[in-house]
């Protein structure tokens, strides 16, 4: 059994309320949806349904022959409602509306084939482009069909990762139930087979043992497959963790692992893969956590992309709590205000947390018998086990800096974030900022999370970075440098995603 493979710095989450059960609940087919026409890794493509066509789920209604993307389909059979743009995400989107009869069928994905081990390479890469799972992550799966920004032949490594170092986190169990870690493996051997180069590293949750022990033994005998066991600390499920981590080489901040050769895909990703190849099933759907101790009974649910936030969310969240509602990621994820907005197809949570702004008196001299804390208090130490709530207060007002040094420990690419905050304060905007690697910081959020003065770190970072680049001195003199064979530069910086 491999060894845990660890990161200096992070912070491990635990017993946070609101965790999701390991089950899945399959909703109805919706009666109406709104599917973007830009999702993902890639460039939003053309239209090419027109209002009160009949079209069926699984039909490509969005495709661009120049630029990287990858197409995207009708997720229910119906008519064509309504095409138009919208402000999604902070992102003018084109947007196809869809009245649906209910019906659960849809087209499957040409020369889809259960016998997937006779269709060569470029077929495979055919069949994936065409189901629209190639844009699935942060860099998307590279095929002959510009759905990336570099060509299968160029990958070098392909990590498949289940980390789940998040507070709340898609369940391990749930997505390998039944005989989902066959598909898994079965998923990874057809990633291989289109990426003959690459040297394919497969990522648990350390604290998963019987899944370590059950995929153990299934990829022993695959000699291009590397099994790595990850401990869970936060921030380690991001690619700037991974790379280092995993393969000992140093990432390129502000830019994507493909850009290094590298291609990181999550769990769902790579069991969608088999979905399309074997199955001929297109990116239709999602498997979502809904997390978060606001939603009275949190839980995975199978639902089509382009339904309707606010059907999904529904009755499910507990009466006389205002709640708000946060995409994948509780440090970093963008608060979802507006739920008559759609998913796409870059969802895995929901997390529903409730709203506390009252001030409390003297809040940092409070017990906190629930609260999370990174200084490990008196209490934390006889409680360990018990439950952590989470909402929106931050329990305390910003006070100034007391030098504890936490965001620095915490820091998982070791910048020193209080002083970078300092100087950004002071307006000190200057090569000092670049010396002190300011272009280093990943956004995770940890800083802010831990620091007791309540200082928005982060905030001040991200000001920082933007004042800097304003003045003519961009991440670019700071990064690229130190790597002497960056690829898909340009591609990457027109096709990145919007999260």
């Amino acid at each position: 059994m491999p060894r845990v493979q660890r990161f200096q710095g992070g912070y491990k989450f635990v017993n946070f309320e609101g965790q999701p059960r390991p089950v899945i609940e399959e909703t109805m087919v919706p009666l109406r949806v709104t599917v973007p026409l830009r999702q993902g890794f890639g460039a939003e493509g053309d239209c090419l349904v027109k209002v009160g066509e009949k079209v069926s789920a699984g039909q490509i209604i969005s495709h661009i022959e120049k630029g990287v993307a990858s197409p995207v389909h009708a997720t229910i059979n119906g008519i064509v409602e309504e095409v138009k743009r919208v402000n999604y995400f902070k992102c003018d989107c084109l947007m196809v509306t869809i009245k649906g009869d209910g019906s659960p069928d849809y087209q499957k994905v040409p020369q889809a084939a259960g016998s997937w081990e006779q269709l060569s390479a470029p077929e495979l890469e055919k069949v994936l482009y065409l189901s629209g799972v190639t844009a699935l992550d942060r860099e998307g799966i590279p095929t002959r069909f510009h759905s990336s920004v570099i060509h299968p032949e160029d990958v070098e490594n392909l990590i498949v990762h289940g980390v789940g170092s998040e507070p709340y986190n898609i369940s391990l169990e749930v997505l390998l139930q039944g005989k989902n870690t066959l598909y898994l493996i079965e998923g990874i051997r057809i990633l291989h087979k289109i990426m003959p180069k690459a040297k394919v590293y497969l990522a648990l949750n350390s604290q998963r043992k019987k899944i370590i022990e059950e995929v153990n033994k299934l990829t022993c005998k695959f000699d291009w497959l590397e099994f790595c066991i990850l401990e869970p600390k936060y921030p380690q499920g991001y690619d700037e963790m991974l790379v280092p981590t995993i393969l000992k080489q140093k990432f390129p901040y502000g830019y994507s692992a493909a850009n290094i050769g590298t291609v990181i895909l999550s769990l769902q990703a790579v069991l969608q893969v088999y979905e399309a190849v074997v199955l001929g099933k297109p990116l239709i759907e999602r498997t979502v956590a809904l997390c978060g101790p606001a939603f009275k009974e949190p839980v995975h649910i199978k639902v089509r992309i382009g339904t309707c936030l606010k059907d999904v969310i529904g009755t499910r969240v507990k009466e006389a709590v205002p709640a708000r509602f946060v995409r994948n990621g509780l440090l970093t994820g963008a608060e979802l205000k507006d739920l008559t907005l759609p998913i796409d197809k870059t969802y895995s949570q929901i997390i529903a947390i409730p709203e506390n702004r009252k001030r409390q008196f003297l809040a940092f001299l409070r017990p906190g018998f629930k609260s999370d804390s990174y200084s490990r208090t008196f209490l934390a130490k006889f409680l360990p086990g018990a439950k952590k709530s989470c909402e929106t207060n931050k329990h305390g007002e910003e006070r100034p800096c007391i030098s504890c040094n936490y965001c620095e420990e915490v820091c998982p690419v070791s910048i020193i974030p209080h002083l970078l905050s300092k100087y950004v304060q002071r307006n000190i905007i200057d090569e000092t900022l670049m010396n002190l690697l300011i272009f280093n910081c990943i956004e995770c959020g940890l800083c802010s999370y831990v620091c007791p003065s309540k200082i928005p770190l982060a905030r001040y970072i991200k000001e920082g970075q933007e004042k800097l680049s304003i003045q003519g001195c961009d991440r670019n003199q700071c990064i690229l440098p130190y790597f002497d064979n960056l690829r898909g530069i340009e591609e990457y910086r027109g096709a990145k995603e919007v999260y």
